[in-house]
């Protein structure tokens, strides 16, 4: 059985540009606004209605242990702020207050060794190399906290910009589903990518 032996204060992970730490209420606006934005919405399963959606699902996660089976546990990349300097996004600063978006997971019930992954990234920091550092991160503290044996992603076939994200941090290709989701009104392909444990370890 998968048990969570860390606090939520101590749920930190640091990578060269991000510090990625767990979502507060206080985050709930910035989540809000670039979970809404339409080039971010179009393929994210969690558009919240508004700002106390999310600041209740923030309280929600404290009641629960870090990486509880079978909840979406939501984790906040926050860019170090030297780094917008580096990206010459100086001005995306204080309208994000260092907020780019977040990555989730989702450990399964059943084994509680197998663990799904999302990603949700502001437009204004997309293509930076931003998603892949935080999903290293992710993936690394995952099967060295949780000792999972295999994390996967489910991806809207026609999200090509997320397969190759996905591809390039390791992900193989374990299926492509034909209209097997229900999503936001019409049939979607659903595409399937997973990552074991050894071929990550391999990858080190």
């Amino acid at each position: 059985m998968t048990e969570s032996i860390i606090s939520h204060e101590q749920a930190l992970i640091q990578t060269p540009r991000l510090t990625l730490r767990p979502m507060r209420t206080t985050d709930a606006r910035r989540v809000y606004d670039y979970r809404n934005q339409p080039a971010v919405s179009i393929f994210q399963g969690w558009t919240p209605e508004n700002q106390q959606e999310v600041a209740n699902y923030a309280t929600g996660m404290r009641e629960r242990p870090v990486g509880a089976p079978g909840f979406w546990y939501q984790v906040i990349l926050q860019l170090n702020p030297e780094e917008f300097n580096n990206l010459d996004i100086k001005s995306a600063e204080n309208e994000s207050g260092g907020i780019v978006g977040d990555v989730a997971f989702c450990i399964e019930t059943d084994t509680q060794k197998q663990a799904e992954l999302g990603i949700a990234l502001d437009t204004a920091f997309q293509r930076k190399g931003l998603a892949s550092e935080a999903i290293t991160g992710l993936v690394d503290f995952l099967f060295n906290q949780f000792d999972l044996h295999r994390i996967h992603v489910s991806i809207d076939a026609r999200n090509q910009a997320s397969m190759k994200l996905f591809e390039k941090s390791g992900f193989r290709l374990e299926g492509h589903l034909k209209q097997s989701v229900f999503f936001k009104g019409e049939w979607c392909d659903d595409i399937i990518m997973g990552l074991l444990k050894t071929e990550w370890m391999a990858r080190s």
